[in-house]
């Protein structure tokens, strides 16, 4: 069974920053473009949650205007940030993961970001689900 789990939308980039709640089940509407943070060239939104070690779930993004990559990172006792799992460029897809049993609770990255130059225009609307 893939349960939701309750989602904090990074505000802004500033660490310190307040974080929202997100309701489980929520869609979250997000752009990419130009002042975005970037990492490689290629610009980036990050959606952090608090999860329970073994718990299962589904990240779900769609975009009419660009190929998102969606990528799911978690922190270690270290608080590095390691990949769990990634996907390619999409109009719409998903992923289906298990937290990592590393702490409790366990801090995942959501990351969409986009593939510019790669699969089509670099800037654009998505959906978060």
């Amino acid at each position: 069974m893939v349960r939701t789990l309750a989602i904090l939308m990074l505000m802004t980039p500033a660490v310190g920053m307040a974080q929202e709640p997100i309701v489980p089940g929520q869609t979250l509407l997000g752009a990419l473009g130009p002042g975005d943070r970037t990492q490689n060239g290629r610009a980036f939104d990050d959606y952090r949650y608090s999860a329970v070690p073994g718990a299962q779930a589904r990240v779900v993004v769609r975009s009419r205007q660009l190929a998102a990559d969606l990528n799911i990172y978690f922190y270690d006792d270290y608080f590095d940030m390691l990949p769990l799992v990634g996907v390619g460029s999409a109009l719409e897809d998903s992923l289906e993961f298990t937290v990592p049993d590393v702490d409790s609770p366990t801090l995942i990255v959501i990351r969409v970001s986009t593939l510019a130059g790669d699969s089509g225009p670099a800037t654009g609307d998505y959906t978060i689900e």
